[in-house]
């Protein structure tokens, strides 16, 4: 018996399959592509997390990796597509607090239960959201942008990543600590977010530093404050909301990886190993640094604590707030 649950651990150790055979009869592991579904749009931070998986998957097993971009509706789409894949542990996704967590927290009606319909494999990397506006904003600090909108002749917008999101919760937040009413203004990813604050469609934005910082770095944003209790190290010049006068703001995201409901314990427990044993080498540490996140890695089963505590967590939050509403998604 030993040998061979051994034996089924070596095959779920070599790759993802993309049709219906049960896993255990596929032979070597893997014998075909792996597919990695992502539910934000490319250069967003979830895609940049699942691509940073694909090529260590790659680099393990010498198996190509698709990365399936499928956004929209907040990333229900892509989870939909991911929980209805076959629970063979051939079709992975990304996922984390902005899509696995704060939806069901905050939305009422959604088409799949999230909690329950993936499973977390290992959590990849924490980041945090910065503060931005356009280049040529007038404001340089969080109090000069609070009074430079108090004084405005109209109500100010801010935008997100979609309804549910940890753009949208982190501007809330702000919104509410300082009295300021907004507009909210989803868009269907975080880059056309970004363009709309550069282009000053939009007032703020919170967003999560990997698809943010480039543009920052690039002169086509300014970041005005990070929303971590810590300076991030990509943009140590930035300070915190809480060393510019709101104390205990404090919002930080996450990522890992997910697997459709009802797969194998062993697929689970080994692609757990092989994610969090890749990403702590110096390689992928450095890689995970440069694309803006802060290397935060959680087996299976400690994701899988942490993702439940989150999502009781964030689901007081919304319910002491009374921001949960009906789910409006297409």
């Amino acid at each position: 018996m030993k040998r061979r649950s051994a034996l089924k651990l070596m095959g779920a150790a070599a790759g993802l399959s993309l049709t219906g055979r049960s896993w255990a009869l596929d032979g070597p592991y893997p014998s075909r592509v792996i597919k990695i579904i992502v539910s934000s749009t490319p250069g967003s931070a979830t895609d940049l997390a699942g691509r940073l998986v694909g090529d260590l998957l790659f680099a393990k097993y010498g198996q190509s990796v698709v990365i399936e971009n499928r956004a929209g509706a907040g990333g229900v789409i892509g989870m939909q597509a991911a929980a209805s894949s076959k629970p063979d542990g051939y079709t992975l996704t990304t996922g984390g607090l902005g899509h696995n967590v704060l939806p069901p927290a905050t939305l009422r009606g959604l088409p799949l239960d999230i909690p329950t319909a993936l499973l977390p494999i290992a959590q990849v990397a924490e980041f945090v959201n910065a503060l931005v506006v356009r280049v040529d904003h007038p404001a340089n600090s969080v109090s000069e942008l609070i009074q430079y909108l108090k004084t405005s002749k109209r109500k100010p917008l801010y935008g997100s990543n979609g309804i549910g999101s940890s753009s949208q919760m982190t501007a809330e937040l702000f919104a509410m600590r300082t009295g300021l009413q907004f507009d909210h203004v989803p868009y269907k990813g975080a880059s056309e977010a970004l363009v709309g604050t550069a282009n000053g469609d939009l007032d703020i934005c919170f967003m999560n530093l990997p698809p943010t910082l480039p543009m920052v770095e690039g002169k086509r944003l300014k970041a005005l404050a990070v929303t971590s209790a810590y300076r991030a190290r990509q943009l140590p010049q930035v300070p915190t909301m809480q060393e510019q006068g709101m104390a205990d703001f404090d919002v930080t995201s996450w990522l890992g990886m997910y697997a459709p409901a009802k797969v194998d314990p062993a697929i689970i427990a080994q692609l757990s190993d092989v994610i969090v044993t890749s990403l702590a080498t110096p390689e992928f540490q450095a890689r995970i640094i440069g694309a803006g996140f802060e290397p935060k890695l959680r087996n299976a089963s400690e994701f899988q604590a942490f993702s439940a505590a989150e999502f009781k967590r964030w689901s007081d939050v919304a319910k002491q707030a009374g921001i949960v509403v009906d789910y409006g998604g297409k």
